[in-house]
């Protein structure tokens, strides 16, 4: 087959630790803060152990000696019998699942971090009261590998302002690629593409070199056509040129990338190639290393002609004829919807953040710089009470909101001048913070709210609403009318996230004893924030300008009832392991005014990882006779993109769905709804309102 693994050297490795609660091993990831336990029936003496004894590339490993291993939470397992790849999957279910023969190798597949377990026996997998229990033949000496799924660049490549150098350097992001088989729709065998920056001439470092896909991308010369040919370009580690009709081309043949002509046409007519040749992958993939079924490979079987064995031992260029041989239209119905749209203004000074695109995956489009709009007046029944400065201030805001068009995706993205109203206004700098920040050895997540008004004291409450995961170690600490100084020593302080209820002006965060304006900091330490003040924008993106990573914060005056609902929302979203863009996303449906919201900077961020990769939304669509009808609506995490899989605890098929696609209906008593939402922390919805999973039982739905 023509997969094969590649290596590179990690940012940062997993850590391995005695579970400070019950005996076991707790694997804490120090760049994604993800974390994961493992229960035993005693208290386990942890060695260091050699990654090499594993079949796949590891960061690091541990052993020793248990006859059990126990995870507190329903998850799938892959079994590997030999190193071939692998041989079975086990889901969750009252029959439990005893192997036939010894099993080598336990990949957990959808977990935070990536884990393996080499047990070399035979083994009985059961759940027991909502955990799983692998039992091993006898007490034995195992072996725990993590690899984390954060990727650092290879090096960085110079380009000029000249287009012809930007398109050569995207030319080379498929380096990243580690491997050109359909596996590579996988997230962990995409790896991150080269940096870019400019400078006086071209430059790239010797070890960077194009992989022989023989894929070709033609475009016009022009910053539009390179952007927005970006993610495809990566994906199919093709050569981009000069040329003057767009079009890809192959050994096999040639495609226009044309559409109905010009731009429009063009930006169009690559998004629907890149998720074309990109799905089939997903739904090929099957015939090779990971023989997993997925749902979408059984609704598009009926659709095509081809042979999906005899295409996957295809080369790259073949498999393209074949996939583009099928209209779009034709499988445009079982398409998963895309994760992002990504609004890039197509300047020279936004070439620096074209591998951070390529390696999100979006589609692209490249609006003109002068697509705007004016924040509309306050509605007069809200402005009774705002988080309006103390002392008011005349100064206009310098922010230039602009107005994207719509998008059909899950998520937005806005990279360049202006602020997206609702959206997420991304900059370079924020991006780099995920490759160029130090690891702290700290497991543990440091949440630090400050509440600089009196009559906003009632808001602390908010602290009881951040709560984590069971194996997230976490503190939070609440201040009560802080000074500048005691300000700005928090913003220099190494804190995951601040959270400040309180007063903004010109000036700048108003404290006891003054104002505190944001660019006389000299050094930002906190990795992200919320300024739940009016009008903090400035001084939010200033925070993401010298240090911080992500934050929200606001582009008008606010109401103190609905920011408070606001601040609320946001805390239990980020707590249950949800990304910022998405954590407000859902905090906009249910607050008013919550378009007044922003995220800055690089808004996949997740304050903490899910125990299990993913956190979904319950949508109940109806309570009828005692029978619930729901449907799971998985969110992204940055590890959790486009290529991964999702399955049900509510799907008696066991069935696998491609990430983001959300689940198909099914019904349930009130016990089994109980049964499913309790194992984690989750948002429910229902009639248009938002409960917690852990708040609410279902005779509260009634």
């Amino acid at each position: 087959m023509s997969f094969e693994w590649d290596t590179e050297e990690p940012l940062g490795v997993p850590t391995f630790e005695s579970n400070p609660d019950a005996p076991g091993v707790r694997i804490w990831d120090p760049i994604d803060k993800g974390s994961f336990v493992f229960l035993t029936p005693s208290p386990v003496s942890l060695r260091p152990g050699e990654t090499e004894d594993f079949v796949v590339p590891l960061d690091s490993a541990v052993e020793f000696r248990t006859s059990e291993l126990e995870i507190p939470e329903r998850i799938d397992f892959n079994v590997w019998n030999s190193p071939e790849g692998v041989s079975e999957q086990v889901f969750p279910s009252g029959d439990g699942w005893q192997s036939s023969e010894p099993v080598e190798y336990l990949e957990l597949p959808s977990t935070a971090v990536k884990i393996y377990i080499r047990v070399g026996c035979d083994l009985t997998i059961r759940e027991r009261d909502g955990s799983m229990c692998v039992e091993l033949d006898a007490e034995r000496t195992i072996s725990i590998g993590c690899r984390s799924l954060n990727e650092s660049p290879a090096g960085t490549i110079t380009v000029t302002d000249d287009i012809e150098d930007v398109m050569r350097a995207v030319s080379l992001f498929g380096s990243a690629l580690k491997t050109l088989s359909p596996e590579r729709s996988f997230p962990s065998l995409r790896g991150h593409p080269p940096l870019i920056e400019r400078g006086e001439e071209f430059s790239v470092p010797s070890h960077i070199t194009r992989p022989d896909s023989e894929v070709r991308l033609v475009l016009p010369p022009e910053r539009r056509y390179v952007y927005a040919a970006t993610s495809l370009a990566y994906y199919l580690g093709a050569e981009v040129v000069p040329g003057d009709t767009p079009r890809l081309e192959t050994p096999v043949g040639e495609y226009s990338l044309a559409g109905g002509g010009g731009f429009d046409g063009f930006e169009a007519e690559v998004s629907r190639v890149f998720q074309h040749v990109f799905f089939f992958d997903c739904v090929i993939r099957e015939e090779g290393f990971y023989d997993v079924p997925v749902y979408e490979r059984q609704q598009v079987e009926p659709l095509v002609e081809f042979d999906f064995a005899d295409l996957y031992a295809k080369s790259l260029p073949e498999q393209l004829d074949a996939y583009l041989s099928v209209p779009f239209d034709a499988i445009e119905a079982v398409l998963p919807p895309w994760h992002l749209t990504m609004d890039i203004v197509p300047s020279a000074e936004n070439a620096d953040v074209l591998p951070f695109v390529a390696d999100e995956l979006p589609l692209i489009r490249c609006p003109t710089p002068t697509t705007a709009s004016r924040v509309e007046a306050q509605p007069t029944e809200i402005t009774d009470f705002c988080r309006s400065p103390r002392t008011e201030t005349s100064e206009p805001l310098e922010t230039r909101p602009v107005s994207p068009e719509p998008v059909e995706t899950i998520e937005h993205v806005w990279v360049g001048d202006g602020v997206p109203m609702g959206s997420n206004k991304a900059t370079v700098e924020s991006y780099r913070r995920r490759v160029d920040s130090e690891t702290s050895n700290r497991s543990t997540i440091h949440v630090q709210i400050v509440c600089n008004d009196p009559m906003m004291k009632a808001e602390g409450t908010v602290r009881e609403r951040y709560q984590f995961g069971d194996s997230t170690c976490h503190e939070v600490d609440i201040a009560y009318d802080v000074t500048t100084d005691e300000l700005r020593s928090l913003f220099a302080t190494e804190v995951d996230f601040l959270h400040y209820i309180g007063h903004v002006n010109h000036d700048g965060i108003e404290c006891v004893d003054g104002v505190l304006d944001t660019r006389t900091l000299d050094t930002v330490n906190v990795e992200s924030f919320l300024l739940n003040a009016c009008r903090s924008y400035e001084q939010g993106a200033t925070l993401v300008e010298k240090g911080s990573r992500a934050g929200v914060a606001t582009l008008s005056e606010v109401p103190n009832e609905p920011a408070t609902k606001m601040g609320c929302l946001l805390a239990r979203g980020l707590g249950s392991a949800l990304s910022f863009r998405t954590a407000l996303s859902i905090a906009q449906s249910q607050t008013l005014l919550g378009d007044r919201y922003v995220t800055i900077g690089d808004g996949g961020m997740c304050l903490c990882l899910p125990f299990s990769g993913t956190t979904s939304m319950v949508h109940i669509e109806d309570i009828r006779d005692g029978i619930y009808t729901v449907r799971l609506k998985p969110y992204r995490t940055p590890r959790y993109s486009a290529g991964s899989m999702s399955g049900s605890i509510w799907d008696d098929d066991a069935k696998l769905y491609l990430a983001p696609k959300s689940h198909t209906t099914f019904e349930m008593t009130a016990d089994e709804f109980e049964a499913g939402v309790c194992e984690q922390s989750m948002p429910i919805e229902y009639e248009g309102e938002l409960y917690w999973s852990e708040d609410i039982t279902a005779a509260d739905l009634h």
